[in-house]
């Protein structure tokens, strides 16, 4: 008679890396007019000042992408129309981050967006802030990413931290400690 016997060890190392945003890990920032696309598990992070970032990630795989775009030319926050340069500047970087995003990540299928902004509190300056933020959920929701929430902040100082692999994303407004 011929026995096979099999012994299993169990690994005690966690399934998925579960630890807080308030860990330590790596963050990279990312400045007005420019984005960053990582595979690993980092936070992004942006300072807001009359811009808007979009927080992209997907559902099951750890890739992610943080854009950082502005409202306005500075000074210009307050004129409600937004002119084609605005537009079409935001929209090729946009377009430009993700292709490469895609390319980086052929296996993702489930794609979110969080989108934040920062904008006076100035009524033509919060319907500028209403239309790049609709422009923008638009263009994604064509593109197939489920805009998951869009959120804009009048507080003169925002902060936006976000860890595409897991999706999470903090915001702090008021004065950083």
């Amino acid at each position: 008679m011929h026995r096979t016997v099999i012994q299993l060890t169990l690994d005690h190392s966690p399934l998925c890396d579960t630890a807080p945003m308030d860990a330590t890990m790596p963050e990279q920032q990312v400045i007005a007019d420019d984005y960053r696309i990582t595979a690993e598990d980092v936070i992004l992070s942006a300072e807001l000042h009359s811009s808007l970032v979009v927080c992209l990630y997907d559902e099951v795989e750890q890739d992610g992408a943080l854009l950082h775009l502005r409202l306005a030319a500075p000074g210009h926050s307050r004129d409600p129309n937004l002119t084609d340069n605005t537009l079409s500047s935001d929209l090729a970087l946009l377009d430009r981050a993700l292709r490469e995003l895609a390319a980086a990540s052929p296996r993702a299928q489930h794609w979110q967006a969080k989108l934040v902004a920062q904008t006076e509190d100035q009524a033509s300056a919060r319907a500028r802030c209403d239309g790049l933020q609709s422009f923008i959920s638009a263009f994604l929701q064509d593109a197939r990413i489920k805009v998951v929430s869009s959120v804009a902040h009048v507080e003169s100082t925002v902060s936006v931290r976000f860890r595409p692999a897991m999706g999470q994303l903090r915001t702090q407004t008021g004065p950083l400690s």
